[in-house]
């Protein structure tokens, strides 16, 4: 018998190592791709969700009055309109009366609202019958949350706070709402403003 016998060796070629790396990375992009999709899906359905329940709880909480001077609460680095200094009166009550989810608002260290934030990190504003609400400043957010049904949910209209302020009556068609969109961006405006019937 020889000492040198010849035993069948096993394993994977380099061609088989390749296509299976191949697969790997192309299962990859396409996980971080479908990621990327439902994180963008997420923010929107938030940020119509955050929208819908200020302007909800603010019909519900300043319906009965016919001054809403008490709604102002503007938060940018904590400004507020030149007329009531460096508070808001309505940023209490926006507190008190929980007109704002408790996940949006970070307090100062005298426990007042020092800022609204929405889902995209970037500062919520309230005013008496608009939602200022600021947002990544992409062409697909700004049609997404454009193209919602915002009358079924009371608003009247949309505007946007850019070099040129110009607003849309609702409803507005899917040419309008890309059009404007694609300017808004153009402009880096990033503050839309949603009006709502008091």
């Amino acid at each position: 018998m020889n000492n040198f016998e010849i035993k069948n060796q096993y394993g994977r070629s380099m061609i088989e190592m390749l296509g299976v790396l191949a697969i790997i990375g192309v299962l990859s992009v396409g996980g971080i791709a479908g990621y990327s999709k439902a994180m963008h899906r997420y923010r929107i359905n938030k940020a119509i969700e955050q929208i819908t329940l200020i302007a909800g709880n603010m019909r519900a909480f300043f319906g009965r009055m016919n001054d809403w001077t008490d709604a102002l609460c503007y938060n940018s680095q904590g400004k507020c309109p030149t007329k009531y200094g460096s508070d808001c009166p309505g940023c209490p009550v926006i507190k008190k009366a929980k007109i704002v989810p408790d996940e949006m608002l970070t307090l100062d260290d005298d426990g007042k609202i020092g800022a609204i934030t929405g889902v995209f990190d970037r500062p919520v504003h309230i005013m008496q019958n608009a939602i200022e609400y600021d947002t990544d400043n992409t062409v697909e957010t700004c049609i997404d949350l454009l193209s919602h049904d915002w009358i079924a949910a009371n608003f009247e209209r949309i505007s946007f706070n850019c070099p040129y302020y110009f607003s849309l009556t609702l409803p507005v068609e899917l040419d309008t709402i890309v059009e404007k969109c694609e300017y808004a961006v153009s402009k880096n405006c990033r503050e839309i403003m949603f009006h709502f019937k008091k």
